[in-house]
């Protein structure tokens, strides 16, 4: 790649590609994007102007017959993913691709070891790793300040109902997946990242907007692998702005970071620590902390291709959040604890 910028290609412009579109931006020394894809053609229209060199497709494998495009930012529907990003492997192009890495463990598997074979960078989009604040908790792990880790609860958040009412979106229809599969992913990679991943799950779920196909709502109870006890909430009803939860209880202390809040991230140290020590460099930022973690990732991937490095984000990981999120769907129809 020496004296040459990155050739990137969007496939999907939806909303989410916008905060990458955004990473790309910033990287502009370093990549350009040369082409954009989406079944909208007014949507290429609209956005295609902002690039001399783009050219613009309906088409995602016309896209990949671009000899300019080195690398493919994959952001449509999660039933779309595998496809997608095989056929771009295939081509001799590295891929990032939004999560869930695919909506079947098998062909996760799959693509990364295409990936190996081929070899080219491939990573899954996971903002989770690039949050400031889950940054910060991790250094505190690291100092083994809170004591031995004994529950961790998490919440994601925030409203999909317009659209899931939409019969025009794929929000909330089947097989798309629901809440579960496309917000639980995230906490099941922190989990994997910060403890080392979870024993067992045991899964509920609910639908209460009607004009979904499916789950709406869930909860996830389970063992970490140290055998610290877990609860995982997820909900796209919730009418508030997108936030994520976390607390982390030791035998030391506590932590709660929440992305509402301000301060955002605070520890305790007993039950007598009113004050608490809040953690610096943690900006309060409701508005802008996702986006920001979503450039960040977008920035390490493309460094990643041009040092020929990792990406920070292993997509075995996002493999492991997936197979979770599968043994969630297997304890929810059998009604028990499923081990992983």
């Amino acid at each position: 790649m020496a004296g040459k910028k990155l050739g990137v290609g969007l496939i999907g412009l939806g909303s989410i590609s916008f905060a990458h579109e955004a990473g790309f931006g910033e990287m502009g020394e370093a990549c350009e994007i040369v082409a954009l894809c989406d079944i909208n053609e007014e949507e290429i229209n609209s956005r295609i102007g902002m690039y001399a060199a783009a050219k613009g497709y309906t088409r995602y494998l016309d896209l990949l017959d671009n000899p300019a495009v080195d690398m493919v930012d994959i952001t449509v529907p999660h039933e779309l993913h595998y496809e997608t990003a095989k056929a771009a492997l295939e081509k001799g192009r590295h891929v990032l691709v939004e999560k869930p890495i695919t909506v079947r463990s098998e062909h996760g598997a799959e693509l990364i070891a295409l990936a190996k074979q081929k070899g080219l960078k491939f990573s899954v989009a996971e903002n989770t790793h690039f949050v400031t604040a889950y940054l910060k908790a991790e250094e505190i792990l690291k100092q083994g300040i809170l004591g031995d880790i004994l529950t961790v609860r998490t919440l994601i958040a925030g409203s999909e109902v317009h659209r899931i009412k939409d019969p025009n979106l794929w929000h909330g229809k089947a097989p798309y997946g629901g809440v579960i599969l496309d917000s639980a992913v995230h906490n099941f990679y922190l989990f994997k990242w910060l403890f080392g991943g979870v024993r067992d799950v045991l899964g509920f779920a609910s639908k209460l907007v009607p004009e979904g196909e499916v789950e709406d709502n869930g909860l996830i109870l389970g063992h970490l692998a140290n055998g610290a006890e877990y609860q995982l909430n997820t909900s796209c009803t919730f009418e508030i702005p997108w936030t994520e939860r976390v607390e982390i209880y030791g035998s030391q202390g506590g932590m709660i970071i929440d992305q509402l809040a301000d301060p955002v991230a605070r520890y305790y140290l007993g039950s007598n620590d009113y004050d608490g020590v809040i953690l610096e460099g943690v900006p309060f930022d409701p508005l802008g902390w996702k986006f920001a973690s979503m450039v960040e990732e977008i920035r390490d991937f493309v460094l990643a291709i041009i040092e020929d490095r990792p990406p920070r984000v292993d997509p075995a990981d996002a493999l492991y959040a997936l197979k979770a999120v599968e043994a969630v769907e297997k304890s929810i129809e059998q009604k028990e604890v499923v081990s992983l």
